[in-house]
């Protein structure tokens, strides 16, 4: 498998308006909801943004999901794949991005969050917050491939090994824990049919007994 790395690649600014559609949700607060399944997003470094989880009001519209939200006060961008309940109004609201031209899959939006967030991090602050037309004005990096076109490719790519990277010792550790756990092999679910059996997955043969 190929070790792909970033410095290796030619890069480009692209304008953040020429790429999405900015938008703001409508104006709501966290307060005025009960708890509930819906993530609430809004301003903030953490938790991806969100803040509760809500019921949606009588016929409320959800925000769209699989889009980008950009955290005015400190320029925090995060993925949300799911439909949630977007802090709107004035002042705080987070701003929405929606792509325009290209698909927005997990990989390519976790790549694409990282680079708005290198740029927006390092300008807003509850003293000089973020809007709708300074986001859609700023620039961005982005690898570009041989046809100077954004590589969607190699930002999926990449992420995806970062994924495995990350994972793999946890995947490690845990499969260490259930061998030392149950000597004779691992027991996992597997679906049969429409049933879910335990299944026992034998690292080695046991001995038999006389």
């Amino acid at each position: 498998m190929v070790n792909l790395t970033l410095d290796n690649k030619n890069w480009r600014k692209f304008v953040i308006g020429d790429l999405f559609d900015a938008k703001r949700p409508i104006s709501r607060k966290e307060d005025d909801y009960n708890d509930g399944e819906i993530p609430f997003i809004a301003s903030g470094a953490i938790n991806n943004g969100v803040t509760k989880f809500c019921i949606p009001k009588n016929s409320e519209i959800l925000d769209n999901g699989n889009c980008l939200s950009i955290s005015p006060v400190d320029g925090s961008c995060y993925y949300h794949p799911y439909n949630f309940l977007g802090r709107g109004g004035a002042g705080s609201s987070v701003i929405l991005l929606y792509a325009r031209n290209f698909s927005l899959d997990r990989y390519v939006a976790l790549f694409i969050s990282k680079a708005i967030t290198q740029t927006t991090a390092t300008k807003y602050s509850y003293g000089h917050m973020a809007s709708l037309d300074r986001i859609k004005k700023d620039k961005i990096y982005l690898p570009v491939n041989v046809n100077e076109e954004i590589d969607f490719q190699f930002m999926s790519s990449f992420m995806r090994q970062k994924e495995q990277q990350i994972l793999k010792p946890t995947i490690e550790k845990l499969c260490k824990k259930l061998i030392i756990k149950d000597v004779w092999g691992v027991t996992y679910s597997a679906l049969t049919g429409k049933n879910l059996f335990l299944v026992r997955n034998f690292l080695f043969n046991p001995p038999i007994a006389a």
